[in-house]
């Protein structure tokens, strides 16, 4: 049913100041597109090697916020008057209908609807799932009229993947779930994704739901005593990110580049390396760099 995760919508305060910082940084962003009939404007940066595994982070400015409010995008609002963050993942299904269909089907209204361009042609479908409250922040399911083969070469031959930064997959996105037996339960019997492993700190539970190339962690408190149990439950604005080549290299590569980057450490994945870049230079969504050793 969820195929892969598509891409990470990111309400930015400007769109402008947010991506000159990712091109400040080595990444290439698509041009600017304004959706005027629901009052956003969008610009959006590519990652992935192949078919099977590119995704796009989406950063979103809010241009009209009563047609915004009117288009079921009253997330996208209540995120620019909190200054900007992560909103929600989307996930591509090659089904979307039968997807929305299955998830009403548990009480969770998942109403589809078209996106155009300006000009009039079609973007995608797309249906955004009312979970009545079990997940705490916007899920949305995508199709597009090309298949992901197709998509993935056009986009490549647009220069979409050119960064002179080295990002080669996301790895992971994760959410704060305190009640991490029922999250897990809602996202396997209602949205169709199973656990497909668990890594236990003395602090935490981390459920990890692979959905395509990529994982969504549930971050759920390991006793009463652990301070994710006081925690509210979210969704981290953070993107974790595999680098291609060593992650000393790309963590030199930011500084030189003017950004905050702490010092690499031994990540909670085993096998892992890790250093992140602070959300608030990155148009508010944090960028863990992850190297597996």
């Amino acid at each position: 049913m969820l195929e892969r995760i598509d891409h990470l919508v990111c309400v930015v305060p400007s769109l402008a100041e947010a991506a000159a910082a990712y091109d400040r940084l080595g990444m290439v962003l698509t041009p600017e597109v304004r959706y005027d009939s629901i009052g956003i404007a969008n610009q959006a940066l590519f990652v992935g090697g192949s078919a099977a595994d590119f995704m796009y982070l989406e950063l979103i400015a809010v241009t009209d916020r009563e047609r915004a409010s009117a288009a079921n995008r009253s997330a996208y609002v209540e995120a620019a008057e909190r200054g900007g963050g992560a909103v929600g993942p989307a996930f591509g299904t090659s089904a979307v209908a039968a997807a929305a269909a299955q998830i009403d089907a548990h009480g969770c209204p998942a109403p589809v609807e078209e996106v155009h361009r300006g000009d009039g042609t079609k973007v995608l479908d797309t249906a955004t799932v009312d979970t009545r409250g079990a997940v705490p922040f916007r899920v949305s399911l995508v199709q597009y009229p090309e298949t992901w083969d197709a998509r993935f070469d056009r986009s490549r031959a647009q220069g979409r993947f050119a960064h002179a930064f080295p990002l080669k997959r996301l790895d992971h996105l994760a959410a704060v779930a305190p009640e991490i037996e029922a999250a897990t339960r809602f996202w396997g019997e209602v949205l169709g994704v199973p656990v497909h492993g668990e890594i236990r700190t003395p602090a935490m539970v981390i459920r990890q739901l692979r959905v395509g190339d990529a994982i969504l962690e549930l971050l759920g408190p390991a006793s009463p005593e652990s301070p994710f149990a006081g925690r509210p439950a979210a969704l981290a604005s953070m993107a974790a990110w595999e680098v291609a080549g060593t992650l000393d290299d790309a963590v030199a590569l930011a500084r030189e580049r003017g950004f905050t980057v702490s010092d690499p450490e031994a990540g909670v994945i085993p096998g892992t390396r890790r250093a992140s870049i602070p959300a608030g230079e990155l148009g508010g969504v944090g960028m863990q760099l992850l190297e597996y050793v």
